[in-house]
């Protein structure tokens, strides 16, 4: 078996997203497929997986509770979220909440209300924001293909499952494992 590495990321991610959007006759504009492949690499980069520490309907709370400003970014924080989340780790989501839809709902309703501030603001129709709002359960389905056509599934499932016990039982074999595979889990007020 052969390894290889990838100096673009969100090309690779992009490659796989376009991929899968054909096999499920998804369609969006090129700006979208951008976006969503810099959603993964934004999510893939982070040290730590601070988006589970808190619900999705904190979050969502906290960006409409910005000035108006800052509330597009902040929805858009939430929409990336549950769509990361959902798309990825959908099982967990299940699990956890008893059904992905309610991320779907959230994570739709944060791109449409983003697109409809970024159109008032800017004038300009934000397509991905809008094809995102309007397409949220299929690309929740796109990415969960990615995810499995690539064995991430598996994996995500793995770093998941390590982090439920770090989180609930403490346990340090658990984050040591988790360090071992990139993830640098935080606790609430700093590091663990």
């Amino acid at each position: 078996m052969t390894i290889e590495t990838c100096a673009d990321l969100g090309g690779y991610f992009r490659a796989l997203l376009l991929a899968a959007m054909r096999r499920q006759r998804v369609e969006a504009s090129p700006e979208t497929a951008d976006y969503v492949a810099g959603v993964l690499v934004t999510y893939a980069a982070r040290p730590a997986a601070e988006f589970l520490d808190k619900p999705i309907v904190r979050i969502l709370d906290e960006a409409l509770a910005l000035s108006e400003g800052a509330r597009c970014v902040g929805l858009q924080t939430v929409g990336d979220g549950a769509l990361y989340l959902s798309g990825l780790f959908g099982e967990h989501v299940e699990r956890a909440q008893g059904t992905t839809g309610f991320y779907v709902h959230v994570g739709s309703y944060a791109y449409r209300e983003a697109a409809a501030l970024a159109r008032s603001a800017e004038g300009t129709e934000p397509v991905a924001l809008t094809e995102l709002g309007e397409q949220f359960p299929r690309f929740v389905d796109v990415l969960a293909e990615v995810a499995e056509s690539q064995a991430l599934g598996g994996v995500t499932r793995s770093i998941v499952q390590l982090y439920d016990r770090w989180k609930n039982a403490d346990s340090q074999r658990a984050m040591e494992e988790l360090a071992k595979r990139g993830a640098y889990p935080v606790r609430k007020g700093g590091m663990s």
